[in-house]
């Protein structure tokens, strides 16, 4: 791959996004109540516990900012994948009768290696890219009827989101760049399950918060199949709208992230 850059740090930071940047926002708030849902198929008067790995294969449009250049972004779940270098996400949640509460942790690691940079120099140099995110929901809910074939749950939570980029110099001469962005949210909606047969559940959910980001909203559909009493599959459609700004407009410090994120998500439901 060739990045074009008029100079290793005024340019660059801003065109490297451009390489990875959509790709690792996607999988980077598979936040964890979306479509890991707990199963309408255990006695809601016991405690229960259920532990969930799950993948978000999405796509995206939008555009992200970096000073005054923004660039735009529509890249899907394939170019995901060619860029990974690993990738962790699991959710779990639990709770008796009216009360239940849980944590997601996603860890993504996207990049490229042998890049070569283009500057007006004679030398090109050559590094490699790395884009990490990590974040981390809280959240905790009040059931609604409990005991009942239909469930409805009231959100509330915290997602921190922590964005990373660097570029590391392995060929040639001029300085690496990196960039990084940290912020929190609180976020308030619902959630509805319904046990539609006697293996199969929907599920609903919505929910939009701020606070580090201008604006966030979230809406899941989710369909559920119980293979046994410990293991469920849960296939989901989801959309995450993400507005985030951070630093004075123009200046050089500015970063903002502007993006629509929709996709299919998969998930392992293991219930105790």
């Amino acid at each position: 791959m060739r990045l074009n850059s008029s100079s290793m740090r005024g340019v660059q930071r801003p065109v490297l996004t451009a390489v990875v940047l959509g790709a690792a926002a996607l999988l980077a708030c598979p936040s964890p109540s979306d479509a890991q849902v707990p199963s309408p198929a255990k006695d809601p008067t016991d405690s229960w516990f259920q532990a969930t790995p799950y993948l978000w294969f999405a796509s995206i449009k939008g555009e992200n900012t970096i000073g005054s250049t923004t660039i735009p972004i529509d890249v899907n779940f394939g170019d995901i994948w060619s860029a990974l270098k690993f990738a962790f996400s699991f959710h779990f949640e639990g709770g008796k009768n009216h009360g239940l509460g849980g944590v997601d942790f996603a860890y993504i690691r996207v990049g490229e290696d042998d890049i070569e940079v283009e500057t007006p120099g004679p030398a090109q140099p050559v590094g490699d890219f790395r884009f990490t995110i990590v974040q981390t929901e809280l959240f905790g809910a009040y059931r609604g009827n409990p005991t009942g074939k239909t469930k409805f749950d009231l959100l509330g939570g915290t997602r921190i989101n922590s964005q990373s980029q660097d570029f590391t110099i392995t060929s040639g001469t001029g300085e690496g760049a990196d960039v990084s962005a940290t912020w929190a949210d609180f976020f308030a909606g619902f959630r509805v399950i319904s046990n539609v047969g006697r293996k199969v559940f929907l599920a609903i959910r919505g929910d939009a918060g701020a606070g580090g980001s201008k604006f966030t909203g979230n809406g899941v559909f989710t369909f559920g199949y119980q293979i046994s009493q410990l293991v469920s599959l849960d296939l989901a459609f989801r959309y995450l709208y993400i507005n985030y700004e951070s630093g004075v407009p123009i200046s050089p410090d500015f970063y903002a992230y502007k993006a629509d994120q929709y996709g299919f998500v998969l998930g392992a439901g293991f219930h105790f």
